[in-house]
């Protein structure tokens, strides 16, 4: 697999479980700001190394220490808020009200399209029983028809 196809794939992953409740699990906003730490000293690097073209000493002094400051930067952007956290609880017990089942975030949105799918379904049973009612009543004019229309 190359690593832009891989880069990207961890990008996607890191944006999809953005929203993981359990602090132990959620370091995707860091992943974020790895990459982004990334693409940006790779565009001043290949900015920077364009323009410096015929000093190589100057370029090469310049883009290891982008890559020493990327590296490090995505090393402790990833790490660091792990050390911090299993030094504030050691024994890595975890606030069950902390965790919620879905990964999606929690919002007033959910609640409104909640409210608004249960109004939905409330106006199609009543909609449902109008109809109901109204087929039983042409039936029973249909079965009183049929009786009229039967020779003695």
């Amino acid at each position: 697999m190359p690593a832009f196809t891989r880069d990207i794939f961890g990008a996607f992953l890191a944006w999809e479980t953005r929203h993981v409740s359990i602090p132990a699990l959620n370091d995707s906003k860091y992943v974020g700001m790895s990459v982004y730490n990334v693409v940006i000293m790779c565009v001043m690097g290949a900015a920077i190394s364009f323009v410096l073209s015929d000093k190589q000493e100057a370029s090469f002094i310049i883009i290891s220490s982008f890559i020493l400051f990327c590296t490090t930067a995505t090393l402790c952007l990833v790490f660091v808020p792990k050390i911090v956290e299993l030094r504030r609880n050691p024994q890595g017990a975890i606030d069950k009200r902390m965790i919620r089942a879905t990964l999606r975030p929690m919002s007033k949105r959910r609640d409104s399209t909640t409210s608004e799918m249960e109004e939905r379904i409330r106006e199609a049973k009543a909609l449902n029983a109008k109809n109901r009612k109204l087929l039983l009543d042409r039936e029973s004019e249909y079965q009183v028809g049929a009786q009229r229309a039967q020779p003695a």
